[in-house]
């Protein structure tokens, strides 16, 4: 069997290196605190703790996101609230799950 030549396997293309990280000098306090007022103004909203939790982890999961794209400031909201609207849902159906829960319990007993 003929063994392939080590070269020839090679990309004679090189692949395009990415940008350097931007540094996030001054723009990091401000998306903070306005990753901050987003969440306060969610948390006000609920006295739920999951879904209190979940929202701060929504929060942290948009700005990191948001760090990724050329205006964090500008998309921060937007994903914020895609985030939001998933955490709500997840803490629905958890409550859904747990009462089902209890049902099956109680009919078992």
């Amino acid at each position: 069997m003929k063994t392939a030549n080590p070269k020839a396997l090679r990309p004679t293309v090189r692949p395009a290196v990415l940008p350097a990280t931007r540094s996030r000098g001054t723009e990091g306090p401000a998306l903070a605190r306005l990753r901050d007022r987003l969440l306060r103004q969610s948390l006000a909203d609920t006295d739920n703790p999951v879904l209190q939790a979940g929202l701060r982890r929504a929060a942290a999961d948009a700005e990191s996101l948001a760090w990724l794209t050329p205006a964090p400031q500008l998309v921060l909201p937007v994903l914020f609230e895609e985030k939001v609207r998933e955490a709500r849902f997840h803490a629905i159906r958890q409550a859904q799950l747990r009462e089902t829960s209890r049902e099956w319990l109680a009919l078992s007993e």
